[in-house]
């Protein structure tokens, strides 16, 4: 295996990605492949670099390149994987992290990011018992220690997951990434201070850590009680099958036909199911830290939902004193696109969507035609076509989504 042998210039690289100065690391592969673009290893090692600067499809087609040139080399696999499971393609990451396991199942860097696929969808006995085979071949690797500790708090097994955790903490008490397991742990069984002290001293360890600045966000809006207890109502629904959480919400619906007295809590349920995230990220924005953690995806999104929220709630309101079927049927369109928008942002493969901001777009046009109409006078406001095909369209997005 000529180009995956010991190269003199590979210390160098990974020190400068220890350092976390993966352009400069990238500069000088480039610099490399250019003398000899059939390099297996510097491919492999580039893109490594592009992709802890979050250049995903390109450090993807490196790992490509490079298992082209060498298909024996495992870590070009390795990183595949993380590419496809960093743009949120769990089974072809699934597929080359067994491939790399395959042909190395002794790399416990490998086992834990099968266990973070298996975690990912919810799998939790099966993260375990890959955390628990990469610590058979390393006992004190962290990350796999930090895995062990999260599959094991969401199957119930909390003593163990503190053991797990305190001993990755005491194995190495400056590694951010077990700092911010310990965060995710505490957040998960309620302890809401102490997931706080981890994620912020995951931070101050690695100012970039995406892992723990979400943890952080989440671990701020639990201040919040009904934020607080839906986080707990989405961690219990979590161990649940899809088939049994689809059934679960279903069943409370028709549980509501029969009992109407909780209907508000099933609608109250259905909101924070939906928009929990960008109406609490919003009111974070008025937070002294948490204006501070949120990234610039998330400020961006909590302005375009409170901006179309308020055009809803405000045209309602001045409806109800104005007795306008045009400013109620703008109310309506506006709390209507609220699901499009919201459910646009959670789809992480491009193709999906790029298929939910059309359907957006779609309803957007069918509503404001509609509103416009009845602004006119032109027919019966609410017996146009155009409204019945957004109301139906709204209908259709959400049974859909929450379906599928």
């Amino acid at each position: 295996m000529e180009h995956v042998s010991s190269h003199h210039w590979s210390e160098r690289i990974l020190l400068l990605l220890r350092q976390g100065r993966a352009p400069q690391a990238e500069q000088e592969l480039r610099r490399i492949l250019q003398a000899d673009p059939t390099d297996a290893l510097a491919h492999a090692w580039l893109g490594m670099c592009l992709l802890d600067q979050a250049k995903l499809e390109e450090g993807q087609s490196e790992a490509e390149t490079a298992i082209h040139l060498a298909p024996e080399y495992d870590f070009a696999y390795y990183l595949l994987s993380l590419a496809h499971l960093r743009q949120h393609r769990q089974p072809a990451a699934l597929v080359a992290i067994e491939h790399a396991l395959a042909l190395d199942p002794t790399d416990p860097n490998y086992y834990h990011t099968l266990g973070i696929i298996r975690f990912q969808r919810h799998q939790w006995q099966a993260a375990l018992k890959a955390a628990e085979s990469g610590l058979s071949y390393d006992p004190e690797h962290v990350d796999c220690l930090g895995l062990r500790a999260r599959a094991l708090t969401r199957l119930g097994r909390r003593d163990e997951a503190a053991d797990a955790l305190g001993r990755a903490l005491h194995q190495d008490p400056d590694d951010a990434g077990t700092h911010a397991d310990a965060g995710w742990v505490a957040l998960e069984t309620g302890k809401a201070k102490p997931a706080l002290e981890h994620f912020r001293q995951a931070l101050r360890l690695s100012p970039t850590s995406e892992y723990a600045r979400e943890g952080l966000v989440e671990a701020l809006k639990t201040q919040y009680w009904l934020y607080r207890n839906f986080m707990r109502f989405g961690y219990w629904s979590s161990s649940l099958s899809d088939g049994t959480r689809r059934a679960l919400f279903l069943g409370l619906f028709v549980f509501t036909r029969f009992i109407p007295v909780l209907l508000p809590l099933y609608l109250v349920l259905v909101f924070m199911s939906w928009f929990a995230d960008p109406l609490f990220n919003t009111l974070l924005r008025f937070n002294t830290y948490g204006r501070h953690a949120l990234s610039q995806t998330q400020v961006r999104q909590s302005t375009q939902f409170s901006a179309l929220l308020g055009v809803g709630v405000a045209a309602l309101a001045a409806s109800f004193f104005t007795k306008s079927d045009a400013l109620n049927m703008l109310g309506m369109v506006a709390m209507g696109l609220l699901f499009p928008l919201v459910g646009t942002w959670r789809l992480a493969v491009p193709a999906q969507r790029r298929r939910s901001l059309w359907f957006g777009v779609t309803l957007a046009v069918l509503g404001l035609i509609a509103a416009g109409l009845a602004a006119l006078h032109v027919g019966p406001p609410y017996e146009s076509i155009f409204f019945g095909g957004f109301l139906i369209g709204t209908v259709l997005y959400i049974w859909f989504y929450a379906l599928r």
